[in-house]
């Protein structure tokens, strides 16, 4: 099982103990992340360790929790690639939508896998002023074995909350670029309303999945 089964519990390990030092660009930023994380870390730790919750109450919470930490809009537009520039406004508008609803149901599904792994931060690279790579390894108590879990991770201004998830990259593997690959093979078959068709016709039939295939560029 991937380890972005657990998303908002890996993101919870941006402050975790650990001997890396960031840099000091990162430092700038540290105290903003650090009250993002924290606010995480109980929201995560009430989903997954709350016995009382019922599985359809873990489902809602991890929905919200989902939607709330995801950089939707430039996921969007981001997996639509190079087709991205020929899709008029109200459908790339209709698009974001109905990815947004799919994405969500996909990760909502991944998180009741949750059989108690645990992140281990590694290290924050700080990409540009707003953005960074956060690097984390994911290990399975069972056997102790780790996976390696990239996180880009986006500083918004204007959201609800100061950081957001724009990629997820597990061995190297990233989200985003197989869904641009698989998105765009239907894009130059069926057009921007097949690939909608597509996705909501996964979303109805409880098919919506998230897989990965390339390396992230950086």
């Amino acid at each position: 099982m991937r380890a972005i089964t657990s998303i908002f519990m890996t993101l919870i390990l941006f402050i975790s103990n650990t001997n890396a030092e960031p840099n000091a660009a990162v430092n700038n930023d540290k105290a903003d992340l650090k009250i993002y994380v924290e606010n995480l870390i109980q929201q995560g730790y009430d989903v997954f360790h709350d016995s009382s919750l019922t599985e359809q109450d873990r489902r809602n919470k991890a929905s919200e929790l989902i939607q709330s930490h995801l950089y939707f809009d430039w996921m969007a537009n981001y997996s639509l690639g190079r087709f991205r520039k020929k899709v008029e406004a109200d459908k790339i508008k209709e698009f974001i939508n109905t990815y947004t609803n799919f994405v969500v149901k996909a990760y909502t599904d991944l998180t009741l896998n949750y059989h108690g792994e645990k992140g281990v931060f590694k290290s924050i690279k700080k990409i540009d002023d707003n953005l960074f790579m956060v690097s984390t390894e994911i290990v399975k108590p069972d056997t102790g074995s780790s996976i390696k879990v990239d996180y880009l991770v986006h500083k918004v201004a204007d959201a609800k909350t100061p950081y957001l998830v724009g990629d997820i990259i597990t061995e190297g593997i990233s989200i985003l670029n197989s869904q641009q690959s698989e998105f765009n093979n239907i894009l130059s078959k069926r057009g921007i309303d097949g690939l909608i068709a597509d996705l909501e016709n996964k979303i109805k039939k409880g098919d919506a999945k998230v897989t990965g295939s390339t390396t992230y560029p950086q």
